[in-house]
């Protein structure tokens, strides 16, 4: 018997679906746990981030608030944001004190608080569990200041 020309097999140029499918499937199993792994990463990344952040605007806001305390000498509390900076989420609570409490010497030693922190719900104000940065200082009262500040 004799082979029909017609019905000889042609030589295979491609993939069959079953190759295709079991050759997405082998890539598609190697990507998820990746892209998994990417996106932890990236989440877990923010975090030093903020508290980089938090440390840098809370060292400004001390120096800023130092300087503004030994010109004038008067207590009181501030608070605000960095919206000026694109960062409106970065909060401040900032306060003065001659409490003596606070371990000061009235008129000659005050005492500064600054603290930063990621305002995660935006309500304004410092909930438990929303990163911060907290700084504190004294600030004693010398000629030399008083005679920068003239």
């Amino acid at each position: 018997m004799r082979r029909n020309r017609l019905h000889r097999r042609l030589p295979r140029t491609g993939y069959s679906l079953l190759e295709l499918v079991a050759a997405v499937a082998l890539i598609a199993g190697t990507l998820v746990p990746a892209m998994e792994l990417m996106r932890d990463g990236l989440q877990m990344s923010i975090e030093p981030d903020r508290r980089v952040l938090l440390a840098g605007y809370g060292v400004s806001e001390m120096e800023r608030l130092l300087g503004a305390t030994a010109a004038v000498w008067t207590t009181g509390a501030t608070t605000g944001d960095f919206a000026a900076d694109g960062n409106a989420d970065v909060r401040f609570d900032a306060v003065v004190s001659d409490d003596p409490l606070s371990c000061v010497i009235l008129g000659a030693l005050m005492d500064l608080q600054v603290t930063t922190y990621w305002d995660e719900d935006g309500d304004d104000t410092l909930d438990a569990g929303e990163p911060r940065c907290d700084f504190r200082t004294k600030l004693g009262r010398f000629a030399t200041y008083e005679a920068i500040a003239l």
